[in-house]
């Protein structure tokens, strides 16, 4: 049995914004006097400073904060999904970056049979393309996607080289998801090498947030730790039975208040239930 520690929290700074680098400066910034010392940011932070690779490095050097995954999202074209991760793989190498998060397409309804081998066949050869990279990929369950529900989950983990794709759970996803956050977690935790931490209440209608506009869905109905209904104690037991040692990486699409102060109450509940 293992321990989760506080040096396997991180934090999602894309709330912060993808436009300009200093959203980026200002995000390590936040978390950093948080409390933490790694984050994930999303592949537009990839093209964003993909000709800056050394003013990347100095705003991560000047905060102390260093990138553990980006998180790249399926548009459903073999080419265009295995081609963006492609030209990113040096970039994330040259950050010691070992881990993506991988959205599949988007979809409502659930995915049929045909559209999930499609789905494996993109993140199987991802898989192909990171591991010369030491980069594992982890399929990232998501709301209005094709890898949402539980026979989902199921159909991409049985279908997948261990070798080459992993898991990446996240707590409120799942349950939106109509999934038990702590089965799939106690269920896939030999496949599981990354981990969003949110929360949000049971049976909530989550909703995307027009208002905002980084080029993904963003939903509102997601929570700071604590808020909602989703076992959290029980998902970290299993994450400590299991004895995982990969990162654990909150996030929180539309912060109550700033996300700055959501940042600040999402460690001060990890560091009370670590």
């Amino acid at each position: 049995m293992g321990s989760l520690k506080k040096e396997q929290l991180a934090y999602a700074v894309w709330p912060w914004g993808l436009a300009e680098k200093e959203q980026m400066a200002q995000a390590l910034k936040d978390i950093r006097e948080a409390g933490f010392y790694c984050f994930e940011s999303v592949v537009a932070a990839v093209e964003l400073f993909a000709d800056d690779l050394k003013g990347f490095k100095a705003i991560t050097d000047e905060y102390g904060v260093y990138p553990v995954s980006f998180y790249f999202w399926q548009a459903g074209d073999y080419a265009q999904d295995t081609g963006q991760v492609e030209r990113s793989l040096g970039f994330l190498a040259a950050n010691n970056v070992k881990r993506m998060s991988l959205q599949a397409p988007g979809k409502e309804g659930g995915a049929t049979e045909e559209e999930l081998a499609a789905v494996v066949k993109v993140v199987e050869r991802i898989g192909e393309l990171a591991k010369p990279y030491g980069i594992v990929p982890c399929v990232h369950p998501h709301a209005r996607t094709m890898v949402m529900y539980e026979p989902e989950i199921d159909f991409v983990m049985k279908n997948t080289d261990p070798d080459l794709v992993a898991l990446g759970p996240d707590t409120a996803h799942l349950m939106v998801g109509e999934c038990d956050p702590v089965e799939i977690f106690a269920r896939y935790i030999d496949r599981i090498q990354f981990t969003h931490i949110k929360d949000v209440k049971r049976l909530r209608d989550i909703k995307v947030d027009e208002s905002e506009k980084q080029g993904f869905e963003i939903f509102s109905g997601f929570l700071e730790l604590g808020q909602g209904d989703v076992d959290l104690p029980a998902v970290f037991g299993i994450l400590e039975k299991g004895g995982y040692e990969g990162y654990l990486t909150v996030e929180l699409d539309r912060s109550p208040t700033t996300n700055r102060e959501s940042a600040f109450a999402n460690m001060a509940y990890m560091e009370s239930n670590l």
